[in-house]
């Protein structure tokens, strides 16, 4: 009898520990977004949100986690209402997904695409296309410009084997989306976009360069010809 009985307490304390220590490592899981930072239930690795799980703080995140920060597919809920269902990188949204925004009146906004660094770029993955370049244009160098201007423009720079031109005259069709103005900008021509996707197709000393851009920001546009 007390052999049995010494088996029972043992049991049961075996089983106390057990769900303790669960308990105990469930609260020491950190999540390392602040927002969503409070209550945590899920996976965990070295003290960290890791895995599967759902946050709950100002807003509320269920889904991928890794290294205490939203990572993989997700849904991210706000305190406002609206969600963002999709994939994540490091806490921000950066793949393809779907956000659903609140408008007043109980009205609601959907917003299909991709994102980059919390950023939408649109509905398509590269915030970029090169369309078509003809023979003599040995290439097309696209980068994002950090311009604190609030115009969304590009800066397009003409080149001959690596030579910066004088801001040379050039023919411009537009072909998606719609400027604002074209005008000079040191070795550059500036084209201020005021709406996207914008696609053009340029003309130069009987050479193409189509393109197409889908990100709404500014960017810098090289362009080298074999002159």
């Amino acid at each position: 009898m007390k052999y049995l009985l010494h088996k029972l307490i043992s049991l049961v304390l075996i089983l106390f520990f057990v769900f303790s220590n669960s308990g105990f490592a469930q609260n020491d899981c950190e999540v390392s977004l602040e927002m969503i930072q409070g209550d945590y239930s899920g996976d965990c690795k070295k003290g960290l949100a890791n895995g599967e799980g759902v946050a709950k703080g100002t807003d509320t995140y269920e889904g991928e986690f890794k290294k205490g920060l939203p990572h993989g597919s997700g849904t991210y809920t706000w305190a406002n209402g609206n969600v963002y269902t999709g994939e994540f990188k490091k806490g921000l949204k950066d793949g393809k997904g779907t956000l659903v925004i609140q408008l007043p009146g109980g009205q609601t906004k959907e917003q299909i695409g991709f994102w980059a660094d919390d950023e939408y770029i649109g509905e398509n993955e590269s915030p970029y296309v090169l369309q078509y370049k003809s023979p003599e244009v040995l290439s097309v160098r696209v980068q994002d410009r950090d311009d604190s201007s609030t115009d969304k423009a590009l800066y397009i720079e003409i080149q001959h084997k690596g030579r910066v031109q004088q801001n040379p005259d050039f023919n411009l069709n537009i072909t998606t989306g719609s400027l604002l103005s074209r005008t000079k900008d040191g070795t550059s021509t500036k084209i201020v976009v005021s709406q996207f996707p914008f696609g053009f197709s340029m003309s130069y000393l009987g050479e193409t360069v189509e393109l197409q851009f889908y990100q709404e920001k500014s960017w810098d546009v090289k362009l080298d010809f074999n002159k």
